[in-house]
């Protein structure tokens, strides 16, 4: 399967985990079915900043929709897998990050969010591969 994007065709499944918008707090964002897919690659696209913010992705997997664990982590330099060892340094300003991580069933993104009036626009995606 296949998907057009501005800079030609990707393979896999284009699936939105978080839409682009400005948050100020913490988010948890909804499941997104993953399916058989075995790995799934995680694109964080900050594209504004306000204030003095810190931020990290955790990438949650769960295998019926209730109980979930923590797959991965994205920071600034770089990401990690699974919920062992050392957070990746806080994303602070505007960039993009990529990871890739083994799936689960279900995928959802989850931010912690910090600093001084913090206010980021970000959104993040998968690209289920297939």
């Amino acid at each position: 399967m296949s998907y057009a994007t501005t800079t030609g065709i990707k393979r896999g499944r284009m699936l939105i985990a978080k839409a682009s918008a400005a948050e100020t707090t913490s988010t948890t964002g909804p499941g997104v079915e993953i399916g058989d897919a075995g790995s799934v690659q995680v694109t964080v696209d900050v594209t504004a900043v306000g204030g003095t913010p810190t931020m990290l992705i955790f990438i949650e997997g769960s295998d019926d929709g209730t109980t979930w664990y923590t797959i991965g982590r994205i920071g600034a330099n770089g990401y990690i897998a699974g919920d062992i060892g050392t957070d990746p340094t806080n994303i602070t300003g505007v960039s993009t990050k990529r990871a890739c991580f083994t799936t689960a069933q279900q995928m959802r993104s989850r931010s912690v969010i910090g600093g001084a009036s913090p206010s980021l626009t970000y959104s993040v995606t998968f690209q289920a591969n297939t």
